[in-house]
């Protein structure tokens, strides 16, 4: 039988704010995101002077323990992420370049590893979905709106995974730094029923710092 979209729309909302209701922490991240493109195209060959781009982000969210353990935590986040990539190709002397911003919906799993003098190691993997908000492409010196585009006007799925470090420095705060390796689902796919060959993932790496505010005792305070 077929699912209703609306009937998932509500699960799925319904399981966002359980979490948030039950969250413990609030976190607030920034940091800087180099992203490339892995780009092959209808003839199988990939742009050899194809360079990655830089970009700031920042991210909201709520965290807390899971399965009443000291270990794992689940988080649920909302990002402003940009992404996109600089090229040429010497043969026809032309210059590319991709901006593209992303609203994203994000959802993370963390274990903590170990902990040495207050420094807390953990791994971390996350997924999400991303929005476009605004995007261009600059090919020579023409400018094209990628909001309408086939390319990029599509979901954007991101898995992640890294590491960090967590340091409490007060007895609600504590302050946080993470590395996390991304590739992104395929955004432009030929088959073998067509012409159009071309693949579009977009590869990134994805530094930040963050506070994390404990809201655990707050929230019990005020049920008291």
């Amino acid at each position: 039988m077929k699912q209703s979209p609306n009937l998932f729309l509500l699960v799925l909302i319904v399981s966002i704010s359980s979490f948030t209701a039950s969250a413990q922490e609030l976190y607030v991240a920034t940091g800087k995101t180099q992203s490339s493109f892995d780009y092959t195209d209808s003839q199988g060959q990939t742009l050899d002077n194809l360079q990655a781009s830089t970009y700031d982000f920042l991210e909201v969210g709520v965290r807390k323990q899971l399965f009443s353990t000291k270990n794992l935590y689940g988080s649920l986040g909302v990002a402003y992420a940009s992404y996109g990539a600089i090229g040429s190709h010497d043969s026809f002397g032309n210059f590319m370049e991709w901006t593209v911003n992303y609203a994203e919906l994000k959802a993370g799993l963390e274990y903590t590893l170990f902990t040495i003098n207050k420094f807390s190691f953990y791994a971390k993997g996350t997924a999400s979905l991303g929005f476009l908000i605004q995007g261009t492409q600059t090919h020579n010196n023409a400018v094209i709106n990628l909001k309408n585009e086939d390319d990029f006007d599509k979901t954007l799925i991101n898995f992640k995974g890294g590491a960090g470090v967590i340091r409490p420095i007060s007895k609600n705060l504590s302050v946080y730094m993470q590395y996390l390796y991304g590739k992104s689902n395929t955004l432009k796919e030929g088959t073998i029923h067509t012409a159009d060959q071309e693949v579009l993932k977009i590869v990134s790496h994805n530094v930040s710092v963050g506070l994390i505010i404990d809201i655990s005792s707050k929230k019990a305070a005020s049920r008291n």
